[in-house]
């Protein structure tokens, strides 16, 4: 008997409701729901939709913060043929109302603790449906509405627009069909080994890609279940992974990093994960060393994608995670990778070069900003240009050097800021740091630039600038020694967490 046609994300939905109506979808805030029980409530915001007068290709706007109303609202838009664009709640006023006016939204979905925030920068003729807002529909009125059968779209119809950090520039939406987040599916699911039984922890925002693309429709896929840690607090997110039998875990290795020094991490039940990922910025040796000690039995991933790659590019399998700590790890199977030379010539072995994927492992564009996406692709519509300066070993292990616009040159020398802040990190003591380029003045003017490095220091460790200094210059060539080194309490970042490194220039 052939499988059932899945083409969209509400089939995949449907699909599994049929399938497995009883199991456990969702867990938050200590309430567990079924995949029917959930279907119901979705069935009726779709219906109260649908009575708004939204249309297929509408874009719902939803400034939430990780709730069940915001699970909700996701599978709704979904199931009228809408576009879910969800809002980073913590931008500024300026991105902020950029950012909905791009939208340009038929609905949005707020909640009282993003109000603030959200309000000041409405469209206009917005209907809103909200959480504890006053001048929102209540949300639990909308639930009352008929329940509406799902609305047929087609496979490469648009299914959410996420937009960028903005760490330069405004940000940009990003535009995802269904038929793209279906390949990122199984391009999450086949490279993690997930599987029908998991349990998967969602820590990062429902805003973010990782839950977008990945977590939440790759869990109702397989008919898994996802848990909501409602904060990034590493001590109440082991409580829940140990209470929740959680076996799959992603996060950043600040995050994993605050999980290991929990005082009483060592004699905890966390048995049940059979998966720790991380992503987003470079992960410390020690960290994954104390990781692979306290978790025997688990699988560590780096894994590596951008927004603007339908799904992740690069994983590390668990046997190389400690070896090749420092690598991104292989190219995935069905995503296409070169890295070339400033001329597009292929580079070889252990040669640093722009890395470029496919043009079909990339969106199609940025919402309102058509030709943008165009300026990174090459001249033969075949490649996307990264940005990142990357190298490939004769295993096929990719290694990022940094981006290309943070190469620091100093007396004609190349710098890779990468390289550096790696270095750096290897130092115990060491819990962040950066490193750009800044302008070379007074004697020192001939140079071009300098090295600059700002350190977080774990706090109590006792660590000094000339301990970091000294750790340098025994492993790094001599110009590549920052000759700036200031200590910081934190690093500037944006509202999605990326280091803002034109702050620290």
């Amino acid at each position: 008997m052939p499988g059932l046609p899945l083409h969209t994300l509400t089939d995949i939905w449907a699909n599994t409701v049929g399938k497995y109506p009883r199991k456990t979808a969702l867990v938050m805030d200590g309430r567990r729901y079924s995949f029917r029980e959930l279907d119901v409530d979705i069935a009726r915001i779709a219906g109260r939709l649908i009575t708004l007068g939204v249309q297929p290709g509408d874009r719902i706007a939803v400034a939430m913060p990780n709730c069940w109303e915001f699970y909700i609202a996701y599978w709704a838009t979904l199931r009228v043929g809408a576009v879910l664009a969800p809002v980073n709640f913590r931008l500024g006023p300026d991105e902020m109302r950029y950012v909905l006016a791009n939208i340009d939204p038929r609905v949005v979905f707020v909640h009282a603790d993003c109000w603030a925030q959200v309000q000041p920068a409405l469209p206009d003729g917005a209907r809103l449906i909200g959480v504890g807002v006053a001048e929102a529909e209540p949300f639990a009125e909308a639930l009352r509405s008929e329940p509406a059968a799902a609305v047929p779209v087609d496979t490469e119809a648009l299914a959410v627009i996420a937009h960028t950090s903005g760490t330069t520039g405004v940000p940009k939406g990003a535009v995802m069909r269904h038929c793209d987040l279906l390949f990122n599916i199984k391009n999450t699911v086949i490279p993690f080994s997930w599987r029908h039984e998991d349990v998967n922890l969602l820590l990062s925002p429902l805003f973010h890609v990782v839950a977008l693309y990945s977590i939440v429709p790759s869990s109702a896929y397989l008919g898994a279940t996802v848990v909501v840690a409602p904060r990034p607090d590493a001590k109440e997110v082991v409580d829940i992974i140990e209470r929740e039998r959680v076996t799959n875990f992603l996060s950043t290795p600040t995050f994993h990093h605050m999980v290991i020094s929990l005082p009483d991490i060592a004699s905890r039940d966390l048995g049940c994960l059979r998966m720790i990922g991380y992503s987003g910025a470079p992960m410390p040796v020690r960290t994954i060393e104390r990781l692979a000690e306290l978790f025997p039995g688990t699988r560590l991933h780096n894994f590596f994608g951008l927004t603007e790659t339908i799904s992740l590019t690069h994983i590390t399998p668990s046997t190389h995670a400690v070896s090749r700590a420092d690598s991104i790890g292989l190219c995935i199977p069905e995503v296409g990778m070169r890295i070339v030379r400033e001329d597009g010539s292929d580079c070889d072995f252990d040669e640093i070069g722009l890395l470029h994927i496919h043009r079909e492992n990339t969106i199609r564009g940025y919402l309102n900003r058509p030709g943008l996406l165009d300026e990174a692709i090459t001249a033969d519509g075949q490649w996307f240009n990264t940005g990142d300066l990357a190298r490939v070993d004769e295993d096929g292990f990719v290694y990022l050097e940094g981006r290309k616009k943070e190469m620091i040159i100093v007396a004609g020398e190349n710098v890779f800021a990468l390289e550096v802040e790696r270095c750096i990190l290897a130092l115990d003591g060491v819990k962040e740091v950066a490193v750009v380029g800044i302008p070379a003045t007074g004697p020192r003017a001939a140079l071009g630039e300098l090295v600059k490095a700002v350190v977080v220091p774990v706090p109590g460790s006792g660590l000094t600038p000339r301990d970091v200094k000294r750790w340098c210059v025994e492993r790094l060539a001599s110009y590549k020694v920052p000759q700036v080194l200031e200590f910081s309490d934190g690093l500037p970042r944006n509202p999605s967490g990326k280091v803002l490194k034109q702050q620290l220039v």
